[in-house]
């Protein structure tokens, strides 16, 4: 499937609006593609008519294309996805939501089409609309495609590892990169929020270690945190910006295969979100403290847990903010009132509408451990969302 950037070719040059029906958008997509479009302009074009992010990936779930440079789906997945053509709602590697279309006619496989975010009949219609110019792209590139050679790039080998399809020639290949298959290093994310993004991609390009880039993200691997520091510190210093903090790098945890670093960069890959959202450069799974135990949980079981410990005081925002500032300074009246500039007098208040409404004491330790674990859980769920959404400035839930 072709995988070069182009322009959206004719009058039309950005392609369908926000307001296009399926039947003019696959007319449009299919007129676009016969002309010289290629896969990344019509994903282009189904995110600005869908408002959704949206990623193609191989029959084995390895991202080809995206809108958001996220992550595949399991292999399995991929699989369950190609027998079923009503289109079902799957998880990704990274953790987050989407809609999957098979991109297929009869025995031609062009892969799958993920939708990002909750199902939504308007936007699985408009992506069904797309599969015709996917499917002519994946025709027109089939014979090019034949003729690439078995050789991995360092980008090839690094979206191997992390859809965890790691081939015997992937396997290979990653040792010849340094790699240790008997001791694995940790998935690692990089992400650059300057305003140099062709420094950016020059600095990553300059890199002794094998990197898979999409636009300001990176993917890499790091066999331990000062290695990680190093690669951060070697970006800010290449990329030129007076501030150190446009690049933040995150790691997920150390697997015990190559083929557990699919979850490892899963990983990663949330833990970015919570990183930009709580403003941290530097963020390692060895140093996330809790989130260790909430981040494999899928986002149905986040929810029900904020909801158990928080339901009552959630749209309150307020309290919210008082209960994060209590717990962190550990009911220091005066230090709440200092950091949230109430007077003490509001923030005792406040403090016993939370107690009210939760029927608990903030501090006692069991409640305590319980409502540190239901914010964190709003903040990787509020993280997710913005990954989604594709924001580029941090947001957290409950502030």
């Amino acid at each position: 499937m072709g995988t070069t950037v182009g322009a959206w070719p004719g009058p039309a040059r950005e392609g369908p609006g926000p307001d296009a029906e399926p039947a003019v958008l696959e007319r449009e997509l299919a007129e676009a593609v016969l002309a010289g479009a290629e896969c990344p302009d019509v994903l282009r074009a189904l995110r600005r008519a869908s408002g959704r992010h949206v990623r193609l990936l191989s029959a084995e779930g390895v991202p080809l294309a995206a809108t958001d440079g996220g992550a595949g789906v399991p292999v399995a997945v991929a699989d369950g996805v190609l027998a079923d053509l009503a289109g079902p709602v799957v998880d990704t590697l990274d953790g987050l939501r989407a809609t999957a279309l098979p991109v297929r006619a009869g025995t031609t496989v062009a892969g799958v089409l993920l939708t990002m975010g909750p199902d939504d009949p308007r936007v699985r219609a408009l992506a069904r609309a797309a599969v015709t110019a996917l499917l002519i792209d994946a025709v027109r590139a089939g014979d090019d495609s034949a003729e690439v050679p078995a050789r991995h790039t360092p980008a090839d080998v690094v979206a191997a590892l992390r859809s965890g399809t790691v081939s015997r020639s992937v396997y290979a290949a990653a040792a010849g990169l340094g790699i240790d298959p008997q001791r694995p290093p940790a998935g690692a994310v990089l992400h650059y929020t300057g305003s140099r993004p062709r420094a950016w991609s020059t600095a990553l390009s300059w890199l002794e270690h094998p990197v898979q880039q999409e636009g300001r993200t990176a993917w890499t691997v790091a066999p331990d945190e000062a290695v990680l520091v190093r690669l951060q510190s070697r970006l800010r210093l290449m990329t030129g910006d007076e501030s150190t903090d446009h690049v933040v790098a995150v790691s997920g945890s150390h697997p015990d295969s190559l083929n557990g670093l699919a979850r490892s960069f899963a990983e990663a890959e949330r833990l970015l979100g919570l990183a930009r959202a709580r403003h941290v450069t530097l963020l390692t799974f060895e140093s996330c403290g809790v989130v260790q135990v909430l981040l494999p949980l899928p986002r149905a079981r986040l929810e029900a847990y904020a909801e158990t410990h928080l339901g009552p005081i959630r749209q309150r925002p307020e309290l919210m903010a008082t209960l994060r500032a209590w717990l962190a300074e550990r009911g220091s009246r005066q230090s709440v009132s200092e950091l949230l500039h109430l007077h003490r007098n509001s923030v005792g208040y406040r403090v016993g509408q939370i107690k009210n409404l939760l029927g608990t004491d903030p501090l006692l330790p069991a409640a305590s451990a319980e409502l540190h674990l239901a914010l964190t859980a709003l903040d990787l769920l509020a993280a997710d969302d913005r990954q989604v959404r594709g924001d580029d400035e941090p947001v957290s839930a409950g502030r």
